[in-house]
């Protein structure tokens, strides 16, 4: 571990895990041709089901517009498909393709992989400390962003 890491604050270790988990996800995904964002899109469609594109964006924390285009992409690769919602006349469900289920259970053993071997070393109690500790950061965060205009605020999809 870098030293300078050693002495980091909060903030820092976050972004750096963000960074790392990032890399590593990615390096993961390569042979499979998929970005970051397919591959979100396609573990909580798996995990959950259809879904029309509002939800779906944010379950993966993207925009609808960057959503949308990402969809549209899986689409044309056959990876998902696209509906009528039988329940509202202008909403579209989005689905996995039955051809990708397989790649689908295959990415989801890999992201089970990925998070064990995060959290290898690190027990529950500790687990679950560092999880309320990230949380009460969040709503500090969320606190702070109350009242600024959109572009001072962020774009969530940076999340991502």
């Amino acid at each position: 571990m870098p030293d300078l890491l050693t002495h980091a604050g909060l903030g820092t270790l976050a972004a750096a895990v963000r960074r790392r988990l990032k890399h590593v996800v990615a390096a993961r995904l390569a042979p499979y041709d998929l970005s970051l964002q397919q591959f979100w899109v396609i573990l909580v469609l798996l995990e959950k089901g259809p879904s029309s594109l509002h939800p779906l964006a944010q379950q993966v924390w993207m925009d609808d517009p960057t959503a949308s285009r990402v969809v549209k992409a899986m689409v044309g690769r056959g990876l998902l498909r696209t509906q009528p919602d039988p329940k509202h006349g202008r909403r579209i469900l989005i689905s996995l393709a039955p051809t990708a289920l397989p790649l689908a259970q295959e990415l989801q053993r890999l992201s089970a992989e990925i998070k064990s071997s995060l959290v290898e070393g690190i027990d529950l109690n500790e687990q679950a400390m560092m999880r309320r500790g990230l949380l009460a950061m969040i709503g500090n965060l969320d606190e702070m962003m109350i009242g600024l205009p959109a572009s001072e605020a962020g774009d969530e999809s940076a999340a991502s």
